[in-house]
């Protein structure tokens, strides 16, 4: 069974070139509650790993994860859809620069972060947070040549998204 549980700590052993990006969405805290924090949500197509059959074409180990960081804010996200532009975002890399503590008796330590997309080109999104949670949602699919999984494959996978028996073509 693959690890399914990641955390920034792990930050440096992880790479996201190449992931897709099938959603982003905030998840609000309660500021009736005192709780000003939002976490950033990506659903992404995480590849596990990269193989380099000596013969043939790349194969890839690719399983479904949330990408989610913590206490998010002064995020900026910035993607320019062009006319050529048909597909979900894909992430080239990301980085992270430390920004100091958060609070003024905390040790609590607090990033700049930076998601830079290949796809659509220069898209950007940028935040501070003090850290993130990787969750996969499946285990790895073993996939010849393709990074992603097929969206009929992920819905085969992890069943329907609530949103998309309102949003179906034609319905």
């Amino acid at each position: 069974m693959t690890e399914l549980r990641m955390t920034d700590a792990e930050f440096t052993q992880l790479s996201w070139h190449d992931n897709a990006i099938y959603g982003i969405a905030f998840y609000a805290g309660e500021p009736d509650e005192n709780d000003w924090a939002s976490d950033l949500i990506l659903d992404i197509d995480y590849i596990v790993e990269w193989l380099c059959p000596t013969e043939g074409a790349f194969q890839f180990k690719v399983a479904p994860a949330w990408l989610v960081f913590h206490d998010v804010f002064e995020h900026e996200i910035a993607m320019a859809q062009k006319p050529s532009f048909a597909g979900v975002p894909v992430i080239d890399r990301i980085e992270r620069e430390f920004e100091g503590h958060l609070g003024i008796s905390t040790d609590i330590a607090n990033y700049r972060w930076r998601i830079h997309l290949n796809y659509p080109e220069n898209g950007l999104i940028r935040f501070l947070a003090p850290g993130f949670t990787q969750t996969l949602r499946a285990e790895p699919i073993l996939q010849d040549g393709l990074q992603s999984i097929a969206p009929s494959k992920r819905r085969a996978l992890l069943g329907e998204p609530p949103w998309s028996v309102a949003t179906k073509r034609g319905a």
